[in-house]
């Protein structure tokens, strides 16, 4: 609408329709001449559209009529009149459309507004997508999974908390609350909260203290991994590196079977006469050897019967025996079972797979039994050795845990680790003694959770702050019944999702029957030997050495086995805490070198189509701070080695992703002296936020190309060349003698030719370290 007048005013109400598809668009006056006559007009005050409506502002919403200015003739009044009649009536058809459309308008927002609070809920509260579409198929294959790692994790719950070096019971305490949080907050279906072996490990240094220690680091680890994940600080993880997390849970997995060699054999090590060399995992074998001696046969016949028995069913679950066969490549046993009946071999398969997934339990109850058969008085093997068989766990406190607020204080003579303080422990006193595992553990509680999730996510993506948020609540909530630090466990994790397990509901199967446990069946679990329950926390461990990587890592890029090793070696002989920080410090540092040394590929190249000559530099990276100088450096011998001092310099930025005030700083002062040499300088394939950062400093200095052929026409004093469309660089290269290499000698004359289609190349590939 701009000189020229629409025929009516209903066309020129379409024309705005059709606009708004598009754009938001308010003309402040539409002018409309009548069929009868051209100098009769209306004039209306404004009309806006948006993309889903129309409104029309005038005096009263559709009474547009009254909000025109007369602007006719007097003599044609009567002929206006008529004519204004037939617009106004078509007029309040087309605006009783645009009101139909403005209504369905403000019920799509409104829905929008309610979808959008429900998708927010369903994220922070997960359970409320699946709850609503739970059906009977999946409460049957929720229960058979739970009730799976149920029997899992009541064996391991009771040896990890030896472990940790908290009474049996205190296992068992951490294995049901994150069950039954995680099914609330919990966002994947496959995963199990509840006490590991890294945690049990981590925890033990402080659990010396006694058990409220404990209870209170899991409150204060899951107030932190809370507030991580409600600031959205998932990302910090990051920042841990694979090799690092293969070291460390290498360098745990081992210092956890070392020290299981003690319960395996039967030793028995006087607590006053340990070894304290304060070197790992040594201390745990200087001991073995110095009481060699003290080894009971019973015990190691035991353990290393349960070891064998636990890897050989373990190797049987992933073998295909009892499978049908459905390829050429067959076993013998598999040829042998396959000769019975497809629904024989389909029950038989599924019965061996629930003996081998379910292992360690029913170790842990043959044994028992076992035990309580030739023991039924419980001796000590300490007090009465003669009528001990096995060396058993002993005494269990039974019952459920109370429901309480976790320790922020020991009172004087209360009783703490089976001592009672003289004077009261405040919380500040507390959190002293426990130090850098309230950073610590949240770290590792963090990196194990995610990192299950993300490996059973079958490729769909996992928010890591949602699961951080619930692996929080998961530890406040475990606190409140006295747990010990949970996460996310690798093996549970993976016995479930073989279950068939179909939404997080299964850990309540799983938490209930660890409740039944601890209601009716501890003072049976006494019976259980220690041989056994050291063997199924070695034979679960040990397959946690990710010896694996090592040879991807090497063929891939070995300068990332140096953060492993370093984290995996300090960890094994120093304290894990202390490894796992070594390993981040090396491989932050490995960043910031490549950071403050990037590539640099520099070239002699002709400019299509000419005989002119330029040097192309190219840093593979954006230049900040810490690589300005050597940067800068660079350019400048090179622009006076390879370039004579007069060839034009242009600085290929296609890799450069961003600059700061530094380098702009710097780039402003190496311009001054190409300028004093009378030497050009242009800046090629820069984006935008790059070049306005080095011209908020240098100025109108930084001259942009879009190409090299712009060059053609460039002499010494360059012309000023604008911001242009990127265009594909063209350069006619050819093997380059190994004289012309950077470091070798090079001819003083650049060599031009008469066709660019013999026009050497020179390529220089500048690395960190090496001179110019």
């Amino acid at each position: 609408m701009g000189t020229e007048k629409p025929d009516n005013l209903e066309d020129a109400l379409e024309a705005q329709r059709k606009m708004s598809s598009v754009s938001y668009n308010v003309y402040d006056t539409i002018t409309s001449t009548t069929s009868d006559s051209s100098n009769a007009y209306f004039v209306y005050d404004t009309i806006s559209s948006t993309a889903t409506g129309m409104t029309m502002l005038g005096a009263e919403g559709s009474n547009l009529n009254d909000s025109y200015l007369d602007l006719t003739h007097p003599e044609n009044d009567e002929k206006q009149n008529g004519s204004h009649r037939e617009d106004v009536e078509k007029l309040g058809s087309k605006d009783k459309n645009y009101s139909d459309m403005t209504a369905a308008w403000l019920k799509a927002r409104k829905q929008g507004a309610c979808g959008k609070v429900k998708k927010s809920l369903a994220a922070k509260l997960p359970i409320l997508s699946w709850l609503p579409k739970y059906n009977m198929d999946s409460g049957v294959s929720d229960m058979i999974a739970g009730v799976t790692v149920g029997l899992t994790v009541i064996p391991q719950g009771i040896a990890y908390a030896v472990v940790a070096g908290l009474p049996p019971q205190y296992g068992l305490y951490s294995a049901f609350m994150g069950c039954f949080t995680y099914c609330v907050f919990g966002s994947a279906k496959d995963i199990t909260i509840g006490p590991t072996a890294i945690m049990a490990l981590m925890t033990n240094t402080y659990a010396q203290y006694g058990p409220q220690y404990a209870v209170l680091l899991s409150f204060l680890s899951g107030l932190i991994i809370l507030l991580c994940g409600l600031l959205r600080l998932g990302f910090l993880i990051d920042f841990i590196s694979v090799p690092v997390i293969a070291g460390f849970t290498s360098a745990a997995a081992l210092t956890i079977a070392s020290g299981q060699w003690k319960s395996l054999l039967g030793l028995s090590i006087d607590s006053h006469h340990k070894s304290h060399t304060h070197a790992g995992v040594v201390d745990y074998y200087i001991d073995i050897f110095q009481n060699i001696g003290t080894i009971r046969w019973q015990d190691a016949v035991l353990g290393l019967c349960c070891s064998i028995v636990l890897l050989s069913l373990r190797a049987i679950n992933r073998t295909k025996w009892f499978k049908p066969i459905k390829g050429e490549s067959t076993s013998t046993i598999q040829k042998f079972t396959n000769q019975l009946p497809a629904k024989s071999l389909f029950i038989l398969d599924k019965v061996v797979w629930f003996i081998c997934t379910a292992r360690n339990a029913i170790i842990v109850i043959i044994c028992l039994l076992m035990s309580w058969c030739l023991d039924p008085e419980l001796h000590s093997c300490k007090t009465h050795p003669d009528q001990c068989v096995f060396s058993l766990t002993g005494s269990i406190q039974s019952g459920l845990p109370a429901f309480q607020a976790p320790p922020f204080f020991i009172l004087a003579n209360s009783t703490m680790n089976g001592t009672f303080p003289e004077e009261d422990i405040s919380f500040g006193d507390m959190a002293g003694k426990l130090g850098s595992a309230i950073i610590i553990i949240p770290i590792i509680a963090i990196l194990e959770s995610v990192a299950i999730a993300k490996a059973f996510a079958g490729g769909k993506p996992v928010d890591a702050s949602q699961e951080m948020v619930a692996l929080g609540i998961c530890n406040i909530f475990g606190s409140f019944v006295q747990s010990m630090p949970t996460t996310g466990s690798f093996s549970r994790t993976a016995v479930n999702s073989a279950s068939g397990v179909k939404t997080s509901l299964g850990g309540v199967y799983t938490g209930g029957l660890v409740i039944l446990c601890l209601a009716f069946l501890m003072p049976y679990c006494a019976f259980i030997p220690k041989a056994t329950l050291a063997a199924v926390i070695m034979t679960a461990v040990i397959f946690s050495v990710e010896h694996h990587v090592l040879k991807p890592m090497w063929n891939s890029k070995k300068i990332d086995l140096l953060p492993g090793f370093v984290c995996f070696l300090v960890g094994l002989f120093f304290e894990l805490e202390m490894g796992i920080f070594s390993g981040i410090g090396v491989h932050l540092m490995i960043v910031l070198y490549h950071t403050a040394r990037p590539g640099v590929l520099v070239e002699v190249k002709q400019v299509p189509g000419a005989r002119q000559h330029y040097l192309s530099i190219r840093p593979d990276q954006g230049i900040v701070f810490p690589s300005v100088s050597y940067i800068r450096n660079l350019i400048s011998k090179a622009a006076v080695k390879q370039g004579k001092s007069k060839m034009i310099v242009v600085i290929d930025c296609s890799h450069m992703s961003q600059a700061d005030f530094t380098a702009a700083d710097s780039f402003k002062a190496m311009l001054a002296d190409f300028h004093g040499r009378h030497q050009a300088v242009y800046w090629q394939a820069a984006n935008q936020g790059v070049i306005t950062t080095l011209r908020a400093i240098a100025g109108e200095e930084i001259k942009v190309i879009s190409g090299p052929i712009e060059l053609a026409s460039a002499k010494q004093e360059s012309p000023k060349l604008g911001l242009g469309t990127i265009t594909e660089m063209v350069t006619i290269s050819e093997e380059v003698p190994e004289s012309l290499v950077l470091g070798t000698n090079i001819p003083n004359e650049i060599p031009t030719t008469p066709s660019s289609e013999t026009a050497p190349k020179r390529r220089f590939i500048i690395s960190p370290g090496d001179k110019v």
